[in-house]
């Protein structure tokens, strides 16, 4: 089950699941394209949703930390801060460059992005969202091409943390990913994108 709750509305919503009840540890999938005809209409966007038993600020200070994304992404080989704009209680605002080796495909995935962090709408116990987009410096395109890296194109990375009401250590956490990687056949992104989704999830579980 889901339970919907506009962040416009500025308050934290209830828990889909009671703590320790089965339904607690599950992690909701979809995919799909976009209707649109524009850049990357074609390519699968990966939806996921689940319940964290850590509280908002605390999973909103993980996901912008680089030092510890190997901690939930277990393909990362690192994630190193290129440009602070902005690093404070409220709001994170940074260029990172992220490195992950996914075991089907035997090269370097790289990711150079501008990642956003700041708290919906009402404050922090309402909740937090982080954002992320793919960008590029002039530079690159006269850097030499390594053939063992693949530079990948963030077109959209949104993770939205919920605050659940009366429990400030849990959280509901949706998580959006629109990624594109050339040379991966389309059937391999889906299925890579599926199962990341899930895995995300579960290493983030296993920190609480």
């Amino acid at each position: 089950d889901t339970v919907f709750v506009s962040y416009d509305k500025q308050q934290p919503m209830p828990a889909p699941h009671p703590r320790g009840t089965k339904g607690e540890m599950d992690v909701l999938v979809w995919s799909g394209t976009f209707s649109h005809k524009y850049y990357g209409c074609d390519l699968p966007a990966i939806r996921c949703e689940a319940v964290v038993n850590m509280s908002p600020k605390s999973l909103a200070n993980l996901l912008v930390d680089s030092n510890r994304v190997k901690e939930y992404n277990k393909m990362s080989i690192g994630r190193d801060d290129i440009l602070v704009l902005q690093d404070d209680e409220m709001c994170v605002t940074k260029v990172v460059c992220g490195r992950s080796k996914p075991p089907m495909l035997g090269k370097i995935l790289q990711l150079k992005t501008l990642l956003h962090m700041e708290e919906l709408p009402g404050g922090s116990q309402n909740g937090y969202v982080v954002a992320s987009r793919a960008v590029s410096h002039a530079d690159d395109a006269e850097a030499a091409v390594d053939p063992k890296v693949i530079h990948s194109e963030m077109l959209m990375g949104l993770n939205i943390i919920r605050a659940v009401e009366s429990e400030p250590d849990r959280c509901v956490l949706i998580n959006v990913n629109h990624l594109m990687s050339p040379m991966i056949p389309m059937f391999m992104a889906k299925k890579l994108g599926l199962s990341s989704a899930v895995n995300f999830i579960n290493d983030i579980r296993s920190l609480c």
